[in-house]
């Protein structure tokens, strides 16, 4: 593919969970690849409102996976993002922002384009984890 997807899932919550704590938000759960439940909880601490993230990455983070260290090709990121979105719409309530992360590439925007009005709709914020681990607001 020719893109650098290989941030794996847990250096995505890494990346943004110190975003996060840049913007004023403490993190309240921080779920490895290996856990269960939503990936991050952060909450804003000047409105005490609650961001559930669903976070995915570019590769395996499993040293036994297949897919260790490589890119995931074009139909598993479209799957990450599925499931993502999927994730994200069925989790929360009104009280509760919702929130995808995933690594900056064109792959991931590929799949991610297509959504960007209906995920606006639904308040879904998405955060984009670029090589360096900068984060970015999509």
């Amino acid at each position: 593919m020719g893109q650098v997807l290989r941030l794996n899932e847990n250096e995505v919550i890494e990346a943004v969970c110190s975003y996060l704590g840049v913007k004023g938000y403490k993190i309240l759960q921080k779920c490895a690849t290996t856990d269960k439940g939503v990936d991050v909880i952060a909450e804003n601490v000047a409105s005490s409102k609650l961001l559930l993230i669903e976070a995915k990455g570019g590769t395996s983070t499993r040293s036994g996976s297949s897919r260790f260290g490589k890119d995931y090709n074009a139909p598993q990121v479209r799957h990450q993002v599925a499931h993502g979105i999927y994730t994200a719409i069925c989790s929360g309530d009104k009280n509760k922002k919702r929130a995808l992360a995933f690594p900056d590439c064109p792959v991931f925007r590929k799949y991610l384009n297509p959504t960007k009005e209906a995920l606006q709709k639904l308040e879904i914020v998405v955060f984009l984890v670029q090589p360096d681990l900068s984060v970015i607001e999509y």
